[in-house]
């Protein structure tokens, strides 16, 4: 950048971060924010709803925060009366229905007028502070709306895989019909035997989005109010923005990737090494080989997961060995007599460490050298932020739309297993067990994990991340001056 007269003649160039206060897509916002932060002459603006305030205030006191108004996707959907326990739901090859029973409210739950006071709260702040480049959050349509009705040049940022982008660019329309179907389930490669339903799966899914009263309903508003066209999510992939992708090719399955998508490997977080954070559990740790299981913030156990849990680990590690189990489990003291009655054997209730909550981003925890596996739900979080960047194999359990999508894409890299294939959403101690056992059992195929999950790890780091993604963001700004 031209200077005159040194430094303090240098321009300072804004970054406006737009995103939803979930951690689940504000994460990756937040670790380019304080990338960015760490870059000479940049100021970094985040606008959200009020519940990401105190979270972004904690990070660095440098980030400036702009509270959006309206509802956020919490609020929205518990108005809707969609709660953590009804939110699981088997693979749409067993039952259709479940492509209309969320999706719609998922995508456009909000009412109109919500919907508006977002997006001319975002308008606001664009105008106010006239930003140098806009990057917004692929799942925030009222941020998408606002950008391109004030005709800004911005990026998207999608927490999500690669195949949720391009899916639509595939050549010979194979996104609807070569690669598995949205919330299926179904392997890859696609056998003659799935194809059908995969297409009649990809089919339902377009029907669904098209006839939706929630997307309808919401569409016919913002028409109402100078917003033409159909909701970003449907169609903003299309169009010549450049998307901010957390994916290498070596996470997903073979695509053709347009130029206008950048693959940067996980954009994660920084933090702090396990034995400073949390020395006693680094301690527990230190005592040997270690399985976690962490299945989000959205999941409730019922009485019989947490058996199949214990009973499917149990079964898979040999009585002599130090293999043990790191559990975060929700509403533990709901479970107590449960685990108390299971782990009677006292070489079996040492193996455990069961708490309600984890006091250190478990992101921290993956990096101990003793832990060998990963056992989640499939959110793209724990895939990116623990197993990718940890290079640890994992075991999915799969419970809702994406993660059945998640559970057959690591199953095809040979990177993880699908845990609960056969009785999703639940878990079944026989296959949990297996499952746990051939990733930790000495072996020719629990080495095969551990080696291409490393592998996996190593293209991730290559691709740099947040670092290279607020590379590109500076690139696009000073190419405007």
């Amino acid at each position: 950048m031209d200077t005159k007269n040194g430094d303090a003649d240098i321009q300072t160039r804004k970054i406006l971060f737009l995103t939803n206060s979930e951690s689940g897509q504000a994460n990756t916002i937040l670790a380019m924010a304080l990338e960015a932060l760490t870059r000479p002459h940049v100021e970094v603006h985040i606008a959200s709803f009020p519940s990401l305030k105190r979270r972004v205030e904690r990070l660095d006191s440098k980030l400036n925060f702009h509270p959006l108004d309206g509802k956020d996707m919490t609020g929205m959907m518990t108005e809707h009366g969609v709660s953590e326990e009804n939110f699981p739901h088997p693979p749409a090859t067993k039952s259709f229905a479940v492509y209309g029973r969320n999706l719609g409210l998922l995508m456009a739950g909000w009412d109109g007028e919500s919907y508006m006071r977002t997006c001319d709260t975002i308008k606001r702040i664009i105008g106010e502070l006239n930003p140098g480049i806009v990057v917004a959050d692929t799942l925030l349509n009222a941020g998408l709306d606002a950008c391109y009705s004030l005709n800004r040049e911005f990026v998207m940022s999608s927490p999500n895989t690669l195949i949720d982008i391009v899916r639509a660019h595939q050549p010979w329309v194979k996104g609807f019909w070569y690669y598995p179907s949205f919330a299926t389930g179904i392997s890859f490669p696609v056998s003659w035997r799935d194809l059908p339903i995969n297409i009649l799966a990809a089919i339902m899914m377009v029907w669904k989005i098209a006839t939706s009263p929630e997307i309808t309903r919401l569409d016919k508003y913002r028409n109402a109010h100078g917003l033409p066209g159909r909701l970003p999510m449907e169609s903003a992939p299309t169009r010549a923005v450049h998307v901010i992708c957390p994916a290498v090719r070596e996470t997903d399955f073979p695509l053709v990737v347009p130029d206008n998508v950048g693959l940067y490997g996980p954009i994660v977080l920084d933090t702090n090494p396990i034995k400073v954070s949390d020395p006693e559990l680094n301690q527990w740790l230190d005592r040997g080989e270690t399985v976690i299981m962490c299945m989000g913030t959205h999941f409730r156990y019922r009485e019989s997961q947490v058996k199949a849990v214990i009973d499917g680990f149990l079964s898979a590690v040999n009585h002599d060995s130090n293999t043990q189990f790191l559990w975060k489990l929700s509403d533990k003291a709901k479970f107590d007599g449960l685990i108390e009655e299971a782990l009677k054997n006292p070489r079996d209730k040492e193996r455990f460490k069961i708490v309600d909550w984890f006091e250190v981003d478990p992101a921290s925890i993956m990096k101990h050298p003793n832990v060998v596996a990963y056992v989640h739900h499939g959110g793209a979080n724990s895939h990116y932020e623990c197993a990718l960047c940890a290079g640890l194999p994992q075991i999915i359990l799969a419970q809702w739309y994406d993660l059945y999508d998640m559970a057959v894409r690591v199953e095809y890299r040979g990177i993880g297993i699908y845990g609960n294939r056969n009785v999703a959403p639940d878990i079944e101690a026989v296959e949990f067990g297996t499952a746990v056992a051939r990733l930790v059992r000495p072996g020719k195929e629990s080495e095969g994990f551990r080696t291409r999950a490393k592998v996996v790890a190593e293209a991730c780091i290559k691709a740099g991340g947040k670092r290279t993604a607020v590379d590109k963001l500076l690139e696009i700004i000073e190419g405007k001056e």
